[in-house]
């Protein structure tokens, strides 16, 4: 059983400066801001004592207000830059609030309508079920096309990394291994594993951790404007057959 004087806490980062699409955080996906989607996720699912806000945009703090939600200030520059390291913002936040492994056990969520509140549900019955040990992230399959092997890159010349492996390949990709690939929409664990890289990497490679793995309709980046579309006409079909 969960300890009772652990918190459970939700922490969503948005940053206002987003390139590729502007003002992607609250930008309207299907009628509502974005960020709307996954705070009526967050609250629906009913697993949380705190939901915390970190951003860096009077715009996005300002649309969160009409929810249930902690917003301590605005994040700092520094901490705000499209170079800037998640897990520092992370590092602040607890600090900040004080969330420790004493008090607290966090879930770090992406700003994703597709991250419905079953699977929150899902994520948190995994590391429930696991005595809260370790971390609890979500997966994909990766199709057999792109899996890792099969990847180059251009330096003047097309590099294959992986060569040597990808020269015994099979052409037969039904015959192929099965490979995951991690996608951080959400991430369960303790403050000390989210608030550092180098000890979160070192600790997902360990086999104790857990992992939601998602369906493809489960799983979309919302990197540009081209995704966003294709996104919203996939979410608007999942929804309207009642398939998430």
């Amino acid at each position: 059983m969960l300890d009772k004087r652990l918190k459970k806490i939700c922490l969503i980062c948005c940053r206002g400066g987003s390139k590729t699409i502007k003002n992607k955080n609250i930008k309207k996906f299907l009628g509502k801001p974005l960020l709307h989607w996954s705070l009526e996720n967050i609250s629906k699912s009913n697993i949380f004592d705190r939901v915390i806000l970190s951003t860096d945009s009077k715009k996005i703090a300002n649309c969160a207000k009409k929810f249930n939600v902690e917003i301590p200030g605005l994040r700092p520059k520094n901490l705000s830059t499209s170079t800037s390291h998640q897990f520092d913002t992370h590092k602040y936040i607890f600090k900040k609030l004080n969330i420790n492994d004493n008090n607290s056990i966090v879930c770090v969520y992406n700003n994703n309508p597709f991250i419905k509140s079953n699977l929150l549900k899902k994520s948190y019955n995994l590391f429930k079920k696991n005595k809260f040990k370790g971390l609890v992230v979500d997966a994909a399959k990766v199709d057999g096309d792109y899996i890792a092997l099969k990847q180059f890159q251009f330096k003047k010349k097309i590099y294959y990394p992986y060569r040597n492996k990808f020269l015994k390949l099979n052409l037969n990709r039904q015959t192929l291994d099965s490979y995951y690939v991690n996608i951080y929409n959400l991430r369960w664990g303790k403050p000390s594993f989210l608030k550092n890289f180098s000890k979160y990497k070192k600790e997902i490679v360990k086999n104790h951790n857990r992992y939601l793995l998602l369906k493809k309709s489960q799983n979309f980046d919302l990197d540009d404007i081209e995704d966003w579309k294709i996104a919203e006409a996939v979410f608007r079909k999942y929804e309207k057959e009642k398939k998430f």
